[in-house]
């Protein structure tokens, strides 16, 4: 006789159900994924074409395996032929198969599985399918390193010890050239504006005695009787000197001049044209000593200096090709008859001043003593002479 299938009762028996993992609820073991008292997952339904051992036809059947759930078509032959399709659409879940909830009872099964195992059963892996290698990652170029910048490391300098005066806040000595205090910066003199002095009420304040200006009174006093003593002890000497000093200078032009000698093409007249380039030559040669060249004014004229330019030229190259004049006397005579001689030394080359201070001159001779750079075919030269008298009214 075959086998009969089993019934509703058989498959939801206590011994055919697994209690619900979260609450204990009994559930069935096919047509059933979430538990009927707290709606936690419960499993997925065992697959109907998974190959394995037949089961003898007087063998009880599978708990899981619910007869009323017809497989769809084709599922026995591709069983057969080696199919590895395991998917199976789960039965209806409307009222009509939800079965009747029971009330929990405690249940000797199996120990209740974890939530890792249960968690693992959520996505359907393929019997007999094999573990994936990771990929290889392929070689890639080591990269270049950055070498380090080099850190400036400069030694420290030790502080040198300082002695001194404490410091009147902290007490740490610092040196006479500090102004503040190397530790904690406090001012170490005090720059507190001194208390002003004056006179207090009732006080009568105190006499300015500054003798500076006492001073200089009293030099000024001494300047003004010196110059009225020497005016008057002096004479007249003593006020023209002081005169002639402060005197604006002027230019005065002989009206007449003359030599004792001079060479061709170089007369007398050369000497007084204002031109530096032309000079008067003597026609001797060697110092020329005693000969002579005269100025003569047409009136008495206070004379003050005289430029002298020796040589043939104000320039040294050009003046060095004849003699020059080195030491020479000037003797200058004045309206009264009275002559005046003075002995002059100048330096070789250039323009040079000299002081002739003579009132009322009418004439003036210079002597030749001396000469610089003598030589037979050398004459002592003299390239122009220029005489400044006292500035007058009219001029």
């Amino acid at each position: 006789m075959p086998d009969q299938p089993e019934t509703d009762a058989m498959q939801n028996s206590p011994d055919n159900t697994k209690p619900c993992p979260e609450c204990g609820t009994p559930a069935r073991p096919h047509g059933q994924s979430f538990c009927d008292s707290c709606g936690a997952f419960l499993r997925w339904d065992t697959p109907a074409g998974t190959s394995g051992p037949a089961r003898p036809s007087n063998a009880p059947a599978d708990p899981r395996v619910d007869p009323r759930v017809t497989p769809p078509a084709g599922a026995g032959a591709g069983a057969g032929a080696g199919s590895t399709d395991t998917t199976v659409p789960l039965p209806s879940t409307g009222p009509e198969s939800r079965p009747e909830s029971r009330p929990a009872e405690p249940s000797a099964g199996p120990p209740r599985p974890s939530d890792t195992a249960i968690r693992s059963l959520l996505v359907p892996v393929p019997e007999g399918s094999e573990p994936v290698a990771p990929e290889t990652p392929g070689s890639v170029l080591p990269g270049r390193p950055e070498a380090a910048r080099p850190r400036v490391r400069q030694p420290a300098v030790p502080a040198e010890p300082e002695s001194g005066a404490p410091c009147p806040s902290c007490g740490t000595p610092n040196a006479p050239r500090r102004h503040f205090c190397r530790s904690c910066a406090s001012p170490l003199k005090d720059h507190a504006a001194p208390a002003a002095e004056g006179p207090y009420a009732g006080q009568r304040p105190r006499l300015h005695r500054d003798r500076t200006r006492w001073i200089a009174r009293a030099v000024g006093v001494a300047v003004v009787i010196g110059l009225v003593a020497g005016g008057i002890f002096g004479g007249p000497p003593a006020a023209r000197a002081v005169q002639d000093h402060f005197a604006k200078r002027v230019p005065v032009h002989p009206t007449d001049y003359s030599a004792s000698h001079a060479a061709p093409k170089q007369a007398a007249k050369l000497a007084f044209d204002g031109y530096s380039n032309t000079w008067w030559g003597t026609g001797y040669s060697g110092d020329s000593a005693g000969q002579w060249i005269q100025a003569d004014f047409g009136q008495p004229t206070d004379l003050l200096n005289l430029l002298i330019t020796p040589g043939t030229s104000p320039r040294s190259a050009q003046a060095a090709e004849q003699a020059r004049p080195m030491e020479f006397d000037i003797v200058v005579n004045d309206s009264a008859g009275k002559e005046h001689v003075m002995h002059r030394r100048i330096n070789d080359g250039g323009v040079q001043k000299l002081d002739v201070r003579v009132r009322d001159a009418v004439n003036a001779r210079l002597i030749l003593r001396s000469a610089y750079g003598t030589g037979k075919k050398r004459q002592v030269a003299i390239a122009e002479l220029e005489f400044f008298g006292r500035s007058t009214g009219g001029q």
